[in-house]
C-alpha cells in the first residue's frame, strides 16, 4: 500500500470501515472513501410460530396500527398492531437470526428485539414517536447537523448517503428522540448496561468518515466519565452492523463542565438507534 494512503476510520479496531484518502500537497484533499465492513451469519434458522406483544405510547395510550416487522436476514414479514395496540400473529416461517422490529423510522423510532423462542410473548413495549418532519434539520454538505439533544459533526472533506429508496426528498431531514431505557428492556438488553438511548431518522443514512457525536448529558454523569457508543443493526443487509445486535462504534467522554457527552474516537457510521453506557 502506498505511504500516501492514510487510515481515516478513527476507531478502526471497533469497526473496520476501510476508509482511506490519498494526500496531495498541491491540491485539496481527495474525498475520503469508506467501505462497509459487512457481517455474515452461519446461524441455523428458527421457525417462528407465533409472536405476541402489546404496544403503547409514552403517554400510556395504545399505539394503534403501529408498524411491526418480524424479520430474519432471509425474510421479512410486515404487520400492524391492532386498534388497541395488540399484536398476535403467526408467521410460521423459518427465519435466520429473527428479530421483531417495531416503529418505522418515519413516525416512530425503530428498535429490534432478537427472537430466540418459537412462540415469544414480548409483553408491553413502548413505541416512541419521532418529532414531525417539519421539526427536522436539513442536512448540510458538511458542518453541524443538530436536532433535539443530538449534534452530528460532519467531516469537511467527507460525504453522506441517504436511503432514497425508502425516504422521499421531503422526509430526508435529521430527527431524534430519547428512548426510555427502563421501558425498553426487550430491545435494550439490561446486561448491556445502557443508560442513554435515542431513536433517529432517516434510517440508513451513512457518513464517510463516521460523524462525530455530541449529546446532552441527560444521565448527569460526572465530568470526564468515559463512555462507549453503540448503534443497533436494523438493516437485514448487515452492511454496517450485525442485524438485531448492538455494535460499539465510538468512545466518548463527558465534557469538563458536565453538560455534554462528546465522541473522542470513532463516530456514527450510519443513522440507526443509538445507545450509550459508561465504560
Amino acid at each position: 500500500m502506498e505511504r500516501s494512503i492514510q487510515l481515516c476510520c478513527g476507531l478502526a479496531w471497533l469497526v473496520s470501515f476501510g476508509c482511506s484518502s490519498k494526500s496531495d500537497e498541491a491540491s485539496e484533499p481527495a474525498p475520503v472513501k469508506c467501505e462497509a465492513p459487512g457481517y455474515q451469519s452461519n446461524a441455523e434458522p428458527i421457525t417462528i410460530e407465533q409472536v405476541q406483544a402489546k404496544f403503547r405510547l409514552p403517554s400510556g395510550e395504545a399505539a394503534a396500527a403501529l408498524p411491526v416487522q418480524v424479520c430474519g436476514i432471509n425474510l421479512c414479514l410486515n404487520y400492524n398492531a391492532s386498534s388497541n395496540g395488540g399484536l398476535n400473529e403467526a408467521p410460521r416461517s423459518s427465519l435466520v437470526r429473527p428479530a421483531l422490529k417495531y416503529g418505522d423510522g418515519f413516525d416512530f423510532a425503530e428498535l429490534a428485539i432478537p427472537l430466540t423462542d418459537p412462540k415469544p410473548n414480548l409483553g408491553e413495549l413502548v413505541a416512541v414517536p419521532l418529532p414531525p418532519f417539519s421539526e427536522g434539520s436539513a442536512f448540510p454538505k458538511n458542518g453541524t447537523l443538530r436536532n433535539g439533544d443530538l449534534t452530528l459533526q460532519l467531516d469537511p472533506h467527507g460525504s453522506f448517503e441517504h436511503d432514497i429508496l425508502t425516504y422521499r426528498d421531503d422526509e430526508l431531514v435529521f430527527r431524534s428522540v430519547a428512548i426510555p431505557v427502563g421501558d425498553s428492556e426487550q430491545a435494550l438488553d439490561p446486561s448491556l448496561r445502557f443508560e442513554i438511548a435515542y431513536g433517529v431518522a432517516p434510517l440508513g443514512t451513512t457518513f464517510c468518515p463516521p460523524a462525530k457525536l455530541s449529546l446532552k448529558n441527560s444521565a448527569n454523569w460526572d465530568p470526564g466519565t468515559r463512555v462507549e457508543v453503540f448503534v443497533q443493526g436494523l438493516d437485514v443487509a448487515e452492511k454496517w452492523a450485525p442485524y438485531g445486535e448492538w455494535l460499539q462504534v465510538a468512545e466518548a467522554s463527558v465534557s469538563s463542565d458536565g453538560s455534554r457527552i462528546e465522541t473522542t474516537n470513532g463516530g456514527i457510521p450510519i443513522l440507526s438507534s443509538i445507545a450509550l453506557r459508561r465504560k
